[in-house]
């Protein structure tokens, strides 16, 4: 039976799908955490650099050619830089000769409200999937999610995946709604 999630994406979203897959199994990405380092080095056409970006503000990507430079604020540390990064990542597959400077999403949500600017919603999916995968956190997580257990786990899975933990209680949010969706369907 497909999967009525699958069925239910937009063209869109499965074009964010499919060029994530293409970028992590050009890296070999297998098991979490989500190599940033391997990207760089897979797509050389892409720089990282940190920065002093106006206050509010989390990343940019700047465009010159078929060269993209990662922008961060240099201040930003661990797991919230890491989305940063695939945030803007995301701009440069995704919205190739734009420029963007952007306030990252600390909570994205796939079934939550999606935000008036469509293209930063869109590179905020393409990092999620990029750094935590439905599948692979549908495989990791806990069968059973419930108030209790969802806090513990995205902590547990945070770490797993190098995110933060308001990131991954997001995205365990959103999985319990896919299983009791295809609970339902079944």
């Amino acid at each position: 039976m497909p999967c009525p999630y699958i069925g239910r994406m937009s063209d869109r979203e499965n074009e964010i799908i499919s060029t994530v897959s293409y970028i992590q199994g050009k890296v070999g990405f297998r098991e979490p955490p989500f190599s940033l380092q391997a990207f760089f080095e897979a797509f050389p056409h892409y720089q990282l650099e940190a920065a002093r970006l106006p206050r509010g503000f989390h990343g940019e990507i700047l465009v010159k050619g078929e060269w993209r430079l990662v922008r961060y604020r240099v201040e930003s540390k661990g797991p919230a830089v890491r989305f940063t990064i695939a945030h803007e990542i995301g701009h440069g597959f995704l919205h190739a000769d734009e420029e963007f400077v952007c306030r990252i999403s600390t909570t994205f949500r796939l079934f939550g409200k999606k935000p008036a600017d469509p293209v930063e919603w869109e590179a905020d999916y393409f990092a999620a999937e990029l750094l935590m995968p439905m599948p692979m956190v549908n495989r990791l997580a806990r069968k059973r999610l419930d108030a209790e257990s969802l806090s513990a786990e995205a902590k547990r899975l945070a770490r797993v995946f190098g995110v933060t933990v308001p990131l991954m209680r997001a995205r365990l949010q959103d999985l319990v709604r896919m299983r009791t969706f295809e609970v339902k369907m079944a």
